[in-house]
């Protein structure tokens, strides 16, 4: 094998403080694969090095393979986190270790005595064992070692190498390009990266009836440039801020046939985001949810069923930040891409589902922990139990989302019990919600991210639910179910380990 020769840079990382860090390249030249890798000397537990890697563009390193062990262990000895993981209820076995990349786990060189494999544990170097790594809990702050691999633009060449070198340039400093990023917010006008007086200008100078939706200052895309418009462009006033660096922006602003809402166009447009983005890694297509306050649980009752005791008491709460969120259910296409099989009930073709639209089903039977080996590999998250409720209600009050309290207006709505021909269909197949959602009702009920429990009667901030508790929350209803499990403020509980047909999700990411 070729003698390993490296080329290093200074960089800088903003991490409590600014700290310069060494970076190295094992160049493809010396019979590397042009990667770069750093030592992080700040101490943070493993899941905040991993969040830390991923700010600026980069992830906890993996070593698929003998020669890139031996580069990176003689580049940084000692003890530090590395990529690799088991998760909650995996069992003490080689099989339940992955890397966060979702690269094969190919090359496991255990220090002695035999790996002592347990859920949760975390993988670091192993300190007195040359090039051996072994597994801790990742609760106790440590060193880790991050790994820069993405070429976005295609080139060949590991694109933090060229924002080192000046040939890419990185603005906003998360490591990627700015090449491969979106441009600005719909409120910079004039493309200067800047929302400021010159765009002030441009909008009043379009003061009026908007009759070509094209009009760049109708920011609300409601037919006229006015005091909502101005107030979006207030509302992002100064430095743009920047697309999300995961995603490629497919509409930047809300589409009035989708979202026909002006108020809550307005609101998408004030967050400064873009409203429709398609996931880089996975695909998937999400729709940003903009900041709002909205009464949480059962305001009232349909025209067949009351409240029940658990969507009660009926509270305030408050999202203080946007977030993207999945405009379908992860369908078993998605899943398989991600996790290499399906474990979905409904997988075959039937007289309802021809062959070609089979992969276009919501995955079911995912258990709580599996759908969290999925968030892994893909860098998503679950909603939290609130963000679903707003998302799915969407601006009503109502028990349905299309703002009625009827239960015979299901069957536009919904694929459950009396349509549904007991089995899951292709998402998106019904009218959406006016966010922009579909098959928030029914279909399959939907894994979100917080313990089942009582809710609190008082006021809440962006509440992520309780520490713990035996069963997490599922929303929405299923294809088996009637209209009183359908409302959109209905919920029901299952346990983590639970794998039933009738249950999938959907992802949320922040910008």
């Amino acid at each position: 094998m070729k003698t390993l020769i490296q080329a290093a840079v200074v960089a800088m990382f903003a991490a409590s403080a600014a700290q310069a860090q060494q970076a190295v390249q094992w160049r493809v030249e010396d019979g590397g694969n042009g990667h770069w890798y750093v030592r992080v000397a700040e101490s943070r537990t493993w899941s905040g090095h991993a969040a830390y890697a991923a700010s600026i563009g980069a992830h906890l390193v993996t070593l698929t393979d003998a020669p890139e062990n031996a580069f990176v262990h003689g580049q940084f000895p000692g003890r530090a986190w590395l990529g690799g993981f088991t998760e909650e209820n995996q069992g003490c076995n080689a099989s339940a270790w992955k890397w966060v990349t979702g690269e094969p786990w190919t090359h496991a060189p255990w220090a002695p005595p035999e790996p002592n494999y347990c859920d949760e544990t975390r993988l670091e170097f192993s300190g007195p064992y040359p090039m051996r790594w072994n597994n801790y809990y990742g609760a106790a702050p440590n060193q880790a070692i991050i790994e820069w691999s993405a070429d976005c633009n295609g080139d060949g060449i590991v694109d933090y190498g060229q924002i080192l070198d000046g040939s890419l340039s990185d603005v906003n400093g998360d490591g990627v390009p700015d090449s491969c990023q979106a441009p600005c917010t719909p409120a910079d006008l004039n493309d200067d990266g800047t929302v400021d007086g010159a765009d002030l200008g441009a909008l009043l100078a379009d003061w009026g009836p908007a009759l070509d939706r094209a009009v760049p200052s109708d920011l609300n895309m409601d037919g006229v440039v006015n005091g909502a418009d101005l107030g979006a462009l207030l509302a992002t006033w100064g430095p743009c801020k920047v697309p999300p660096s995961w995603a490629t922006v497919i509409d930047w602003k809300p589409d009035p046939l989708v979202v026909p809402d002006i108020e809550l166009r307005s609101r998408i447009a004030e967050t400064g985001m873009p409203w429709r983005v398609r996931d880089n890694g996975t695909g998937i297509e999400l729709l940003l949810v903009p900041p709002g306050t909205f009464q949480m649980g059962c305001t009232m009752g349909s025209d067949e069923y009351e409240c029940f005791s658990w969507e009660q008491p009926v509270h305030p709460v408050t999202l203080t930040r946007e977030f993207y969120l999945g405009r379908y259910e992860v369908t078993q296409a998605q899943w398989v891409a991600a996790m290499g099989s399906n474990p979905s009930l409904f997988r075959m073709a039937s007289a309802h589902v021809p062959i070609d639209r089979v992969d276009d089903r919501p995955v079911d039977s995912v258990s709580w922990h599996s759908v969290h080996e999925f968030l892994l590999a893909t860098g998503m998250r679950l909603p939290t139990e609130a963000e679903w409720e707003f998302a799915c209600r969407a601006g009503s009050s109502h028990p349905f989302y299309n703002g009625s309290a009827d239960d015979g207006t299901m069957r536009a709505l919904a694929w459950y019990s009396p349509n549904s021909s007991k089995q899951t269909r292709p998402v998106g197949d019904k009218a959406a919600n006016a966010l922009g959602f579909h098959d928030m009702l029914g279909n399959v009920w939907e894994w979100v991210n917080d313990w089942f429990a009582p809710y609190p009667a008082t006021d809440q901030s962006d509440p992520a639910g309780p520490n713990h508790a035996p069963a997490r929350v599922i929303r929405g209803g299923s294809f088996s179910d009637g209209t009183s499990n359908l409302r959109s403020s209905n919920r029901d509980e299952g346990a983590p380990a639970l794998n039933y047909g009738a249950v999938g999700f959907r992802v949320a990411k922040d910008p």
